[in-house]
């Protein structure tokens, strides 16, 4: 382990510390970005001859430091590959989702705390790749004190993808039930915030506060399952949401045809803001918490803070002015996939500059103001 540890950190960390503004370099693509309290959790491919890895590191911009978490088996070592599909940071805790397996996919939630840095597994799931059956896990996010996962079932018969016939929305604590598991290695720290027999997922968390999908809309509920709000939006409108960090507002991207809205709601439910948004093809999250995967939409609700929503359209950082719909625009200068995060330090975005080569920057929220328009 101490191995891979160094490892990681030659591969990250050269040429991180001397940028102003920092930029961190990466001999791979980013995947897939989630910051919190002054850190960036980065998920990273990286490849070698034979070799093909997903990584976790989490880089603080104001200290120039870099924390390697985890890093995945080579997906050429197992029959239908292996890797890291998903990442959360919750304050000084980070969790990622690491699968691996042959016909049968066995997935594990793994945790680890700064500056401990030692991944244990927290919940695990499995299921059938041919009939898409079994357990399932994911969708994770993270807030704070709070970091929270979906863990559900499909219906074996019930064919094709399979239907999930029951599903939970569960978080971490220091006391609790046993995590869900598939037998794959757990322990007792997890807190169950709802489950029920239809597909409701988890979708943010924010303020102490979790969003959650449910067949009429969108519910707001705190960690023990007490409902703050129930908003109704059709299924077929809905596409994303996100939690404000001060636990105030939550954004949701919808679309009607290649028509997209941002709307903005207080945490009692109540409508304050409706936005038009550019055309785009597909529109959705930043993140695909599906562990059979799915396509990166055009348009993607990726977060929001201090009444900021961020949005993120081929190389173009939108982020739009809840109060007033004003816009700043941030045009990365390499390639896509990116992806980008906001805090109240400031903004995280990532972009390739080869398919080898890519970079994560970062803007102190200071400077963030003058860029509206």
């Amino acid at each position: 382990m101490r191995l891979v540890l160094l490892a990681l950190t030659a591969l990250l960390a050269h040429g991180a510390a001397a940028a102003a503004p920092p930029v961190l370099r990466l001999t791979g693509p980013v995947k897939e970005l989630a910051a919190d309290g002054g850190r960036v959790a980065v998920l990273v491919q990286t490849s070698r001859p034979r070799c093909t890895q997903s990584r976790v590191a989490v880089w603080q911009p104001s200290t120039r430091s870099l924390a390697p978490i985890g890093v995945s088996p080579c997906s050429e070592s197992v029959s239908t590959g292996a890797a890291i599909s998903e990442v959360a940071l919750a304050g000084r805790r980070v969790a990622y989702l690491e699968y691996a397996g042959g016909n049968t996919r066995e997935l594990q939630l793994k945790s680890a705390t700064l500056p401990v840095r030692r991944p244990v597994v927290v919940a695990s799931a499995s299921f059938d790749l041919d009939e898409i059956s079994g357990t399932f896990l994911g969708r994770l996010a993270g807030d704070g004190g709070l970091l929270a996962f979906d863990w559900w079932q499909a219906c074996p018969s019930c064919g094709g993808r399979g239907i999930p016939d029951s599903s939970s929305v569960w978080r971490l604590s220091t006391a609790g039930v046993p995590c869900p598991t598939a037998g794959l290695g757990t322990r007792p720290f997890c807190d169950i915030v709802r489950a029920g027999p239809l597909g409701e997922r988890l979708l943010a968390v924010g303020g102490g506060l979790l969003a959650i999908r449910t067949a009429e809309g969108l519910a707001i509920v705190t960690g023990e399952n007490a409902l703050r709000a129930s908003i109704p939006i059709a299924a077929g409108v809905f596409r994303a949401a996100r939690l404000d960090g001060d636990g105030r507002t939550l954004a949701v991207l919808t679309a009607t045809g290649v028509r997209n809205e941002l709307r903005a709601y207080d945490t009692a439910g109540r409508a304050t803001a409706t936005y038009r948004l550019p055309a785009a093809p597909t529109s959705g999250a930043a993140s695909c918490g599906d562990p059979s995967g799915c396509s990166m939409p055009a348009l993607r609700l990726e977060d929001i803070q201090s009444g900021i929503a961020v949005l993120v359209s081929g190389r173009d950082v939108r982020l739009v002015r809840l109060s007033d719909g004003k816009v700043a625009l941030i045009r990365a200068p390499g390639r896509t996939p990116v992806h980008a995060q906001l805090e109240p330090d400031g903004l995280y975005y990532s972009y390739s500059l080869t398919a080898r080569s890519s970079r994560v920057a970062f803007l102190p929220f200071s400077g963030l103001a003058a860029r509206f328009r």
